[in-house]
C-alpha cells in the first residue's frame, strides 16, 4: 500500500502503524509487515505485507489493530491510499 500523509500527520501515523505492525507480526498467517518511507518525499510511505494465504489476509482485516489503523489513517492522508496485490513466487 502507498500512503501519502498530510505534513502534520506523522506522529499519529507512526503510532497507528507501529500498533498495526506489532499486532500483525504476531498473527499466525503473517510472513512480513514492513513500513517503508520514501527518502525523497518524507510524507510518503509504503506498507509491504505478506501473508501465508488469502485466509490469513482476511483474518488480518478483522483484527482490532488493523481496524483501528484503517479508521485513523483516512484523516491523516493528503491523498487516497493506493493498494496493489501480488502473488508470491519465491521463496516457495
Amino acid at each position: 500500500m502507498k500512503s501519502t500523509l498530510s505534513p502534520s500527520g506523522w506522529t499519529s501515523f507512526w503510532r497507528c502503524f507501529r500498533a498495526n505492525h506489532e499486532g500483525a507480526i504476531k498473527e499466525p498467517g503473517n510472513l512480513r509487515f514492513d513500513v517503508l518511507q520514501d527518502p525523497r518525499v518524507k510524507t510518503r510511505f509504503f506498507i509491504y505485507e505478506a501473508y501465508k494465504d488469502e485466509e490469513a489476509v482476511l483474518a488480518h482485516k478483522q483484527t482490532p489493530h488493523y481496524l483501528a489503523c484503517v479508521d485513523r489513517l483516512e484523516e491523516l492522508m493528503s491523498e487516497p491510499r493506493k493498494k496493489r496485490s501480488f502473488v508470491g513466487l519465491l521463496p516457495e
